[in-house]
């Protein structure tokens, strides 16, 4: 079962007695009253100190399909549905709401409860839905939006943005109301409508907030109902007033939190204030002038496949530029030397650093800002840190990522969902990573740009002849390859199985693993791989047959051995990898091309341009690899139709394509 289809994890928050906060799991009822949706939103993680909630006894029980609960014990599980999702109306409001309940219960009063639901776009909320019982007739609950993604983690404090107070809570006639908790949904008015509050239409003021806000309620008159999930335990936030005073008399202070497991707030609606693509008037000045353009992301000297892919980039655009260049954690400057072109080193740990990148992006003089995105390339829990960055520039933001993931867990969902939020545009290196965004993240189509990874122009050749005798190898002999920093992941191990058999029908093979341990890997357990790939060629009785290049190689040096290779191989393990820079460079020189079917890969190698075998299978890979060397007919038309796709993918082809994107996006923002 897919992440995005697991139970819904909802919380409630508290400060008073200590509870075992991890419950049992619980059977679920499908949900009746929820329709279709374009994606699943999720709650986001934050790991925090241990959960202190309040232990509440109260009688209830579910009718899921008009959501009125009945007496019974909370500490005895409940028979509820689960799950959560979004959708967009056509006027774009944005509706965020949870399908069903696990546990139901009524904290005490005075707590302020934060739905551990981020707003993930700029709008107005319309309306929200909670549990409450009589005690909230005519009586008033707030509201208001926090900036959890900049608390204070030393001291737990966390600022309270925006605040608001309901109207009279309109639950029916003295005789509709009960003492159990119902699910009731308030409608929160603009300015223009207020007056519809005397008339019961609407019950509140409607309050702006922004992609990465929180948005919480409380009440100090009655009592709220709360959730609690059934499995997956997920740390939230309790928003209290550590000098007992009125945090809505001043709506920017600071204010302490603490963990706990429930939630309150059940549906949220948010009218979006996107702008609707009104182009400048400017419109000439901005097409005739070269952009300046700030780069965010790793360089070389920085040895991955990202800073190599930004010094592609950088070098084939014309226009002015300056570079931020994202220094690892524990990195001592001095230990690494850049290029005159890094105008900023931003330490991947160091939240203040991502504030002073916002503040150059803002004052001098770019244009637009181009951020090269991947998940570990940020500070804090999977990169949260990168929302600094974005929800303070003021200016285009064109975000490239090169992660999509395909099964996000429920803090990568509304991590990502916040990113593209805050982002101007998205650039994604294949059509695949496009579709996950639009169906699993709820992305708007029409703000996702697809550009092909880049890849060197070098000039097809027939024959391998001269590029094997340049290296020293018989012009005769076979060769495959595989090359990029070396991890566990890239599954060579499964190269060398294949290789027993394929020797004894080609035995002059030739298997290149061409580059070395990748960096971060290396410092958690240094070249044991590489290690075990060598001992394991030893004991199979194939150092004849397999070579080891273990340095990072240049682009010269990665030409002329790919060149020579007849056959190249990603036997790679993960199906969800949506983008794979050596593939592209396969591709890009008109390799035959040998691959497990992971996304990228059946994309790339459809209608000819290269051949799948199934993960894991090194007797369908040895067949495929002896077919392909026997039978230089059918490997050299898979070269051709590659070398053919791949000329789209040259680096002055997706550097035009960014400037393009660059300039677009500026006539509209």
């Amino acid at each position: 079962m897919s992440s995005w289809d697991e139970p819904t994890i909802i919380y409630y928050r508290n400060s008073f007695q200590p509870v075992n906060t991890i419950p049992r799991q619980l059977p679920t009822i499908p949900s009746r009253t929820v329709n279709s949706t374009i994606g699943t939103q999720l709650l986001f993680k934050i790991i925090l100190p241990s959960i202190v909630v309040i232990s509440i006894v109260i009688t209830v029980t579910i009718i899921v399909a008009v959501f009125v609960i009945t007496s019974q014990n909370t500490t005895q599980d409940q028979i509820t549905t689960t799950g959560q999702h979004t959708t967009t109306e056509p006027n774009q409001t944005h509706v965020l709401h949870r399908r069903s309940i696990e546990k139901i219960g009524a904290p005490s009063a005075m707590i302020y409860v934060d739905s551990h639901q981020m707003a993930e776009i700029h709008g107005n909320v319309a309306s929200v839905s909670f549990y409450a019982d009589h005690t909230c007739a005519l009586n008033f609950v707030e509201f208001a939006a926090f900036d959890l993604i900049n608390r204070n983690v030393d001291l737990n404090t966390a600022d309270l943005i925006v605040t608001h107070r309901s109207g009279p809570l309109q639950l029916g006639t003295p005789n509709e109301l009960k003492s159990y908790m119902t699910l009731i949904t308030i409608q929160l008015c603009s300015e223009k409508l207020m007056q519809k509050i005397n008339s019961g239409a609407c019950q509140g003021n409607q309050f702006p907030v922004l992609p990465h806000h929180y948005i919480g309620v409380r009440s100090d008159k009655c009592r709220l109902g709360f959730v609690q999930p059934s499995l997956n335990l997920v740390f939230g936030t309790t928003w209290t007033h550590s000098d007992g005073s009125d945090p809505f008399n001043e709506p920017y202070q600071s204010l302490n939190y603490v963990p706990a497991n429930y939630t309150i707030l059940q549906s949220i609606t948010i009218d979006s204030f996107e702008k609707n693509n009104i182009p400048r008037t400017d419109t000439r000045d901005i097409e005739r002038k070269q952009l300046r353009v700030l780069f965010i992301g790793t360089y070389p000297p920085r040895q991955c496949g990202l800073a190599k892919y930004l010094e592609d980039l950088v070098d084939n655009y014309q226009g002015p530029y300056g570079i931020v260049a994202i220094d690892e954690k524990d990195l001592k400057p001095t230990t690494r030397n850049y290029s005159n072109n890094i105008v900023f080193r931003l330490k991947q740990n160091d939240r203040e650093t991502y504030y002073r990148v916002a503040e150059m992006a803002n004052s001098q003089g770019y244009d637009v800002v181009n951020i090269q995105h991947e998940y570990g390339l940020y500070g804090g829990m999977c990169g949260e840190y990168i929302v600094h960055l974005l929800a303070t520039v003021r200016k285009p933001i064109i975000i490239t990522m090169h992660t999509v993931l395909p099964k996000p867990s429920e803090f990568y969902l509304s991590l990502t969902r916040t990113i593209a939020a805050l982002s101007t545009r998205i650039i994604v290196l294949s059509p695949v990573g496009r579709q996950l965004l639009v169906d699993l993240y709820g992305v708007d189509e029409t703000k996702i740009a697809i550009i092909h990874h880049g890849v060197p122009d070098v000039p097809f050749t027939q024959t391998l002849t001269e590029a094997k005798q340049k290296l020293g190898f018989d012009a005769k002999r076979p060769i495959m390859a595989t090359f990029g920093l070396l991890h566990r992941d890239k599954n060579i191990q499964l190269v060398l199985k294949a290789m027993k058999k394929i020797v004894e029908y080609v035995p002059n093979i030739l298997y290149l693993v061409l580059g070395q341990t990748h960096p971060l890997v290396k410092l958690h357990e240094g070249d044991s791989y590489r290690l075990e790939l060598e001992y394991n060629v030893t004991t199979c009785g194939l150092v004849n047959n397999v070579h080891f290049v273990s340095k990072y190689l240049d682009d010269k040096e990665l030409i002329s051995y790919l060149s020579a290779s007849d056959i190249y191989i990603t036997p790679y393990i993960h199906e969800e990898q949506y983008v794979s820079g050596t593939l592209a460079w396969a591709v890009g020189l008109g390799k035959a091309v040998v691959s497990t079917p992971y996304l990228y890969a059946k994309e790339l190698l459809a209608h000819g341009r290269g051949f799948l075998i199934p993960f894991n299978d090194h007797q369908a890979l040895s067949s495929t690899i002896i077919t392909l060397v026997q039978n230089q007919e059918v490997r050299d038309a898979a070269r051709r139709q590659a070398y053919k796709f791949g000329r789209q993918m040259i680096w002055p082809s997706v550097t035009c394509d960014y400037e393009n994107i660059f300039r677009n996006t500026l006539l509209y923002f």
